[in-house]
């Protein structure tokens, strides 16, 4: 009887587990059709975005080049997919929600919902902040030190490479605050730890600009390490927050 138990027990957790996979395969799939839709449909505009995406790089290049006959059918491809991966956050945090919410209790519920929501926040300004601000300042610094001797021929695939990955890393380092917000839910940071430690993060800042920026003029590495420090300051407030 007690091996009859035991077996029973076991078949009702391995299905358990076998809706849980099927569960996770039924978000994925509807991950997957909206991020199809929103890319299916980026397409009809892609032209617009395209130019729209280019005009910091128009400054000093007509246009940009394809180097492959291929290259043009692949840059509209990665376009549509990366606008319509942006539109789709929401949705995928909606999603990831309803697949982990039934094992979470009230107060994890608060907060995932909380860093979910500023996620989408701070990730859409990191990117604006990297598109409109550091993109046209880099170019304008990387583009000087060949001014006189070489021309620019930036090929279509070269430029939505370099802008995707400012656009992305931005967005992600801009969720500094929502990820030490979720650190702190969990119990594994503080607001006292961070403020301890926040002569380091300043200077880690200014580290961090002074890479970035080729140039020695001081002037530019403050104006890049303000947004890091600001930053900082928001995730000791968040982790405050969260700790009450």
């Amino acid at each position: 009887m007690a091996i009859l138990k035991r077996m029973k027990k076991k078949k009702v957790d391995s299905l358990s587990f076998i809706e849980h996979l099927e569960e996770l395969r039924k978000r994925l799939i509807f991950i997957f059709v909206f991020w199809f839709l929103c890319s299916f449909f980026t397409y009809f505009f892609s032209k617009d975005i395209i130019k729209f995406l280019t005009e910091p790089l128009i400054k000093y290049q007509n246009k940009p080049v394809f180097l492959h006959p291929i290259e043009p059918f692949i840059s509209v491809f990665k376009i549509c997919v990366f606008i319509g991966g942006i539109f789709s956050i929401p949705f995928i945090l909606f999603q990831i929600w309803l697949f982990i919410s039934p094992g979470l209790t009230e107060k994890e519920k608060k907060i995932i919902k909380w860093i979910m929501i500023g996620f989408v926040f701070f990730f859409c300004i990191g990117s604006a902040f990297a598109f409109f601000i550091l993109i046209p300042f880099g170019l304008k610094v990387l583009f000087r030190f060949g001014k006189g001797t070489m021309v620019p021929l930036i090929s279509i695939s070269s430029y939505l490479n370099f802008l995707m990955i400012f656009m992305i890393g931005l967005g992600l380092v801009f969720n500094f605050p929502v990820f030490t917000a979720g650190l702190s839910g969990l119990g594994l940071v503080s607001s006292e730890f961070l403020i301890q430690k926040r002569r380091f993060a300043f200077i880690g800042a200014f580290v961090i600009s002074a890479i970035l920026t080729p140039t020695t003029d001081i002037f530019t590495q403050i104006f890049l390490a303000i947004p890091l420090v600001i930053l900082y300051e928001i995730s000791i407030f968040f982790t405050k927050i969260i700790h009450k």
